[in-house]
């Protein structure tokens, strides 16, 4: 029952949104009566919880898939791919992940380890190509901050449609590009050198 209500939780919000999701709504889609609900998640938090929990489980998975690329630059490129595959696919849940669309959610501690595993596996990624001098040598938990904010970033203007929408996978492409190659150890030298204050001889 409990993944019944999750799959009838996540249809009702990827079609009609956060604002329909109600126990009553819940139990109907998925053909119980509201005691079956609260029998398994106390309330529409606790779904709405579990749909959290059940996103950054799928984010961990497709980390796990990125990781088996062999060249750590390109397995930093394969994670913001199926970072974005994974909000595109379920871009309401994504909110719930990282937007916060429902009044009064706050996401339980099992949540928020959910989520934390997720991260610390995009910096391995970034430990990984550090190692292998692909990026700049840095604090891999700022470095794999940085990286997230800059996907985050285009997912959130590409879900509401902010922006030119006529190519987005070419834009998406060129953001990965962008910020990867900035932390290229040779454009971190150069750019520490412009940095550098002229010292008259």
């Amino acid at each position: 029952m409990r993944v019944a209500l999750l799959e009838a939780a996540t249809d009702i919000l990827e079609t009609e949104g956060p604002d329909a999701l109600s126990v009553r709504r819940i139990a109907a889609a998925a053909g119980v009566a509201p005691m079956g609900v609260y029998n398994h998640f106390e309330s529409k938090f606790g779904i709405v919880d579990a749909l959290f929990i059940q996103g950054f489980a799928r984010l961990s998975e497709a980390m796990d898939a990125a990781a088996q690329v062999r060249d750590p630059y390109e397995a930093l490129r394969e994670s913001g791919r199926r970072y974005r595959a994974l909000a595109l696919a379920h871009p309401m849940v994504y909110q719930i992940m990282f937007l916060r669309p429902v009044p009064g959610f706050e996401p339980s501690a099992l949540a928020v380890e959910s989520a934390a595993a997720a991260f610390d596996k995009l910096v391995a990624a970034v430990q990984r190509a550090m190692a292998a001098g692909v990026i700049v040598d840095g604090p891999p938990f700022e470095t794999a901050r940085l990286i997230w904010a800059s996907i985050h970033g285009w997912m959130a203007l590409e879900l509401m449609g902010i922006g030119d929408p006529t190519d987005q996978d070419t834009g998406f492409d060129r953001v990965c590009s962008t910020m990867l190659d900035g932390l290229n150890p040779e454009a971190a030298q150069r750019g520490q050198a412009r940095r550098s204050p002229t010292r008259s001889l």
